[in-house]
């Protein structure tokens, strides 16, 4: 970034303000997460327990705030009760309320929640644990998330809460189905109840799901149908239906196969991290709306370019490499935090495929997590770890 800010630059004064916020943000965050996986499998197992409550409580305190929002604005209602401004629930405006909490956000941080708290229960099962105060808790967390994805109307976070669950009870069948026939079916019928009936309620009050293939079809079409340009000025075009395209399918996926154009087009990227989609998109179309692609691995590359995103790419897959190494090895325990660490990774190399999450927060979240990702392999590869 360095590089393309002092000989690549296209907004040198944009590109200056995310190399002194973002970037200084996300560098200190490395050396923290860095040094905090390196210094946390060295502990004891007392300490190492009591901090993953700890980090564990922070990780579903996005969710347990929505829900005491959610009891609060309840109350309120039934009862008369006059509740502070910022404890209420708001739905996207023009201006947007001060406390309005975006979609986005709950996806970047909820959806790696649901991942983690999937993984450390199939762990635990694997490893002869069953009925315990710990699984308890993180299937509670499972459905907590899961009802805060429907009540937000978070399509994303049912698509990727599908996807996560297939892969637990995939995993669960082709682990331990022989072992423990009766407990598997049990807690696979679990799992399948509580966010079945999020995702089916979900599906059925969303028209848009029932159009998606349809919308697609008149979306991919960016030169035939150049609406995607501003759709709210030039209108939305029809779909083989007969109706009008949901905005969401449409945009979602024109702006996505735009911006992949774009990448291929420009390959060392316009330089910033958040937007890089609207101001390329200012350039050659003037007077476009655009704002981000809608997935976050393309922005990112229409920002950093494709030497950029290679080397976020090279430390994911390598971080995730060795995580399952490490996870699948029979001579030391699985740890909480490297099943959290491969979690994680594994969500993000997911979410970020469709969700516009390519801008500060998200992004310092990314490097944390790849940092702290590479401490806790190197410790775990290094020393024995005594069994918690």
């Amino acid at each position: 970034m360095t590089l393309h800010l002092i000989f690549f630059s296209n907004n040198f004064a944009m590109q200056y303000e995310e190399y002194t916020s973002v970037w200084k943000r996300s560098f200190l965050a490395l050396l923290f997460a860095f040094g905090f996986g390196l210094a946390i499998l060295k502990s004891s197992p007392k300490v190492r327990q009591q901090t993953w409550i700890i980090f564990y409580l922070g990780l579903v305190m996005p969710t347990l705030i929505y829900l005491l929002k959610c009891a609060l604005v309840w109350l309120g209602q039934a009862y008369a009760i006059e509740i502070a401004p910022y404890w209420g629930l708001y739905a996207p405006s023009t201006p947007p309320s001060p406390y309005y909490v975006a979609k986005t956000a709950y996806m970047g941080f909820c959806a790696p929640v649901l991942a983690i708290a999937l993984g450390q229960i199939y762990f635990r099962f694997r490893d002869g644990v069953w009925l315990s105060m710990g699984n308890l808790f993180y299937m509670t967390t499972v459905a907590a998330i899961f009802f805060l994805f429907y009540k937000e109307n978070i399509k994303n976070g049912m698509v990727y809460g599908f996807l996560f669950i297939l892969i637990f009870i995939a995993l669960i069948f082709i682990k331990n189905i022989k072992v423990s026939p009766l407990k598997s079916i049990v807690l696979v019928l679990v799992v399948i109840l509580i966010s079945g009936f999020f995702i089916f309620k979900n599906i059925q009050e969303n028209p848009s799901w029932r159009t998606l293939f349809s919308d697609a079809k008149i979306a991919v079409q960016t030169t035939h149908f150049p609406n995607w340009q501003c759709g709210s000025v030039m209108g939305y075009p029809n779909n083989d239906l007969g109706q009008v395209v949901s905005v969401t399918n449409y945009e979602r996926i024109s702006w996505g196969v735009q911006a992949a154009k774009l990448v291929a087009q420009y390959p060392l990227g316009y330089g910033l991290i958040e937007r890089s989609f609207r101001q390329r998109g200012n350039q050659l179309w003037p007077g476009s709306c655009l704002s981000q692609s809608h997935s976050g691995w393309l922005d990112l590359a229409l920002g950093i370019g494709i030497p950029g995103i290679l080397l976020i790419f090279g430390s994911l897959f390598s971080g995730l490499t060795r995580l399952q190494s490490a996870l699948a090895n029979p001579d030391k325990p699985p740890q909480v935090w490297l099943i959290m660490s491969f979690c994680v990774l594994f969500s993000f190399l997911l979410i970020w495929c469709t969700t516009e999450i390519s801008q500060r927060v998200f992004f310092e979240e990314l490097i944390f997590y790849l940092a702290f990702s590479s401490g806790v392999v190197i410790k775990f590869q290094q020393c024995p770890i005594n069994k918690d």
